[in-house]
């Protein structure tokens, strides 16, 4: 009978020995969770900011003006967020070059940098007079002109 009644379960020092393993276990799986999370949101800011910063050097090629030295920011909003940029244009050692620092932060945390982006911007080149612009690329070069 002694046999039988020692057989019937676990003893309370197995079971909670059972308990902190599982619980270590569930501690370890929730930190790489959070970090995986910590990572992923990093990420997705900084590809954004990234873009922020793309859009900007678009822009100013797009202006085809040659930019004046010094710094200025401004604020953009884009995917829900507003973020800060802040242009550094600096001279080079070509003078029709002009090298193009572009910052870009949280707006409310505009210290905290979040990427930055470098590009060179060159002089336009000048048109001389009574030449018109450039004639258009002819896309339909590849068009085959049989039937």
């Amino acid at each position: 009978m002694a046999d039988a009644r020692l057989q019937r379960g676990f003893t309370l020092l197995e079971v909670m020995v059972a308990l902190v393993i599982v619980a270590l276990g569930l501690m370890a799986a929730f930190g790489q969770v959070n970090q995986t999370l910590t990572v992923a949101s990093r990420l997705r800011d900084k590809t954004l900011a990234h873009w922020v910063a793309m859009n900007e050097m678009t822009r100013l090629r797009l202006l085809g003006e040659f930019p004046a030295i010094g710094s200025r920011s401004d604020d953009v909003d884009m995917a829900r967020t507003t973020w800060r940029y802040t242009i550094k244009v600096v001279k080079t050692p070509v003078e029709a070059l002009r090298r193009v620092d572009i910052s870009i932060a949280f707006a409310d945390q505009p210290d905290s940098v979040v990427t930055t982006l470098t590009g060179f911007l060159g002089r336009p080149a000048p048109t001389t007079p009574g030449t018109g612009p450039v004639a258009p690329a002819d896309w339909n070069v590849l068009q085959s002109s049989q039937p």
